[in-house]
């Protein structure tokens, strides 16, 4: 089993200047849409060159193998899928924040229905949806670079 290694523990305050709490928060929901999208390079280039993801299918290390975990192991909770970042908390972490927070994935519709997040229109769902789909608990290590936040 694997996990992420050296969480701070997690107090009843923070001193994150509320600021880079809304920044922090902000990028969080910014590649949550971009998940909607499913905009593959997009959701590639908010994780630094080195950027580490643990998921229940495993450990990618930077960009190449986030890329192929993206292609291969994650399309199915993408298309017709919304996510909503819920009780985010934000601490320091070194040189960046750590956030913290409940991820609901909203299945809106079948997933060979939709190609990616559809705008300004209503959509048709068949009558079991929309549904809770997956609910997880995440943390999210931010660092600043000149671009805004990154993962």
């Amino acid at each position: 089993m694997w996990s992420m290694p050296d969480l701070p523990p997690i107090t009843l305050d923070s001193d994150v200047d509320a600021a880079d709490r809304a920044s922090a928060i902000d990028f969080i929901n910014r590649v949550n849409l971009l998940f909607d999208a499913w905009d593959i390079d997009a959701m590639v280039e908010a994780f630094l060159p080195d950027g580490v993801t643990y998921h229940t299918h495993g450990v990618s290390r930077g960009r190449a193998e986030i890329r192929s975990f993206f292609q291969r192991a994650y399309p199915y909770s993408a298309p017709g899928v919304s996510r909503l970042a819920t009780n985010p908390i934000v601490d320091r972490d070194g040189e960046g924040v750590i956030v913290r927070y409940h991820n609901l994935l909203v299945r809106y519709a079948p997933p060979d229905a939709v190609p990616g997040m559809i705008t300004a229109e209503v959509v048709g769902t068949p009558g079991e949806l929309p549904a809770i789909w997956v609910y997880s608990a995440m943390t999210d290590r931010l660092r600043r670079t000149d671009r805004g936040g990154a993962s």
